[in-house]
């Protein structure tokens, strides 16, 4: 069996990072850019208003209170086409451009209307180019915005739709197909008969994909027979990432691993050292990468956060993360020793910068999602340890 640590990097150095796309703006958050965005233009790019008020000569208000004439209201988007002279103002709303003449904008709080029409008294003072944003003070025509491999977020998107983009060049996310395996297993909404149990691994990992919006085939469930195995492992083979839920481990029933090679898959490895999750099989086809997930769920979310999740943030030109940190252990921690890295459900609370851990009581092992629902994350033991003491510090992997 491969050590963790080693499976991993086994897992990564297969992974190819997806070739580009354009997308449309909106379809761009959490991926990553694929090219270099220069400006095409200036931002802002005009001098403009940073408040409503009244723009006027910064000169004109050398005595407080000052009357100026109002020549009028300068609106976002159009041309005041009257020029600033000594004893005048424009109202104006913040955004629009500057009238030409003036220099400065009074916030509307400080002003009032005067008794002749048209009139504005002025009841505070304001220094030259207070209130302005001047043409190109944010991003300089020419300069480079956004650089490729960045990973876009909102604030990216607004910087490329305020340059007029309307589609970027970005890595492309992986299409995954999902396979469930075994004649145990019904849908969710079916009657239950005989010993069937519902399917919760097919429902949990496309929400997980759905949560990080991976586009995903699904296959549905496939009964323990080799040759609808072989019919439905060929159509999952066609994307970028075919996980296959179940079959996996050393049963006359699990027929995964012998059937993917048989459709020519090429093994990497098959089990790791590691608790839950041991029978996970790794392969490669062309530049398909084929995951074979052990059937209880505790397995399939763990595997799920250390190896699929890792590998889709990598195709996409992501670093890929495993959030990994160390935290406090509130109470002492027994577990029967082996060889493998455990991974134990645990729950854990932020205080101040510390992080308190408490495994979850009364987990029954990698069958037990009701116990992995109260956790938010895996405490990380080797296995070579029987015991913890309270106060001891851990590794955890949070969610």
């Amino acid at each position: 069996m491969l050590k963790f640590e080693i499976a991993l990097k086994k897992v990564l150095d297969k992974t190819k990072i997806l070739n580009p796309e354009e997308v449309p703006l909106d379809k761009s958050v959490d991926c990553v850019l694929a090219e270099n965005i220069k400006a095409s233009i200036d931002l802002p790019p005009f001098n403009k208003s940073a408040m409503d008020g009244y723009a006027l000569r910064s000169i004109d208000l050398k005595s407080i209170p000052q009357q100026l004439k109002c020549l009028g209201t300068v609106k976002p988007g159009k041309v005041f086409k009257r020029e600033i002279k000594k004893g005048e103002c424009a109202k104006i709303m913040t955004g629009s451009a500057m009238p030409e003449g003036s220099d400065s904008v009074i916030m509307i709080e400080f002003t009032e209307k005067d008794r002749k029409p048209g009139g504005v008294r002025v009841l505070k003072g304001t220094q030259k180019s207070e209130n302005v944003c001047f043409k190109g003070e944010d991003v300089k025509k020419g300069t480079d915005v956004l650089k490729k491999g960045m990973l876009l977020r909102g604030p990216e998107v607004a910087i490329a739709a305020a340059l007029g983009r309307k589609k970027l060049k970005v890595y492309r996310k992986p299409r995954v197909a999902i396979l469930n395996t075994g004649d145990e297993i019904v849908q969710p909404g079916k009657n239950l008969a005989g010993n069937k149990i519902y399917n919760s691994n097919g429902p949990m990992l496309l929400s997980l994909l759905s949560s990080i919006d991976i586009e995903v085939d699904y296959l549905g469930i496939v009964k323990d027979k080799k040759e609808d195995l072989r019919k439905m492992i060929k159509k999952g083979l066609r994307d970028d990432i075919f996980l296959l839920s179940g079959g996996v481990s050393m049963g006359e029933f699990d027929l995964v691993p012998k059937v993917l090679k048989e459709c020519t898959v090429k093994q990497v490895f098959h089990k790791i050292s590691m608790k839950p999750g041991k029978p996970v099989f790794f392969g490669t086809k062309k530049s398909g990468l084929i995951f074979g997930i052990p059937g209880n769920p505790v397995s399939t979310y763990l595997i799920f956060l250390v190896l699929i999740k890792t590998v889709i943030e990598k195709m996409m030109g992501r670093i890929p993360h495993l959030d990994i940190r160390r935290g406090i252990l509130k109470e002492d921690f027994k577990q029967k020793p082996d060889k493998r890295k455990h991974f134990i459900p645990a729950k854990v609370f932020r205080k101040g910068e510390q992080l308190y851990v408490f495994p979850i009581k009364g987990y029954h092992g990698s069958a037990d999602i009701a116990s992995l629902s109260l956790a938010n994350a895996f405490m990380i033991v080797e296995g070579t340890v029987s015991f913890l003491k309270k106060n001891s510090r851990v590794q955890i992997l949070l969610w």
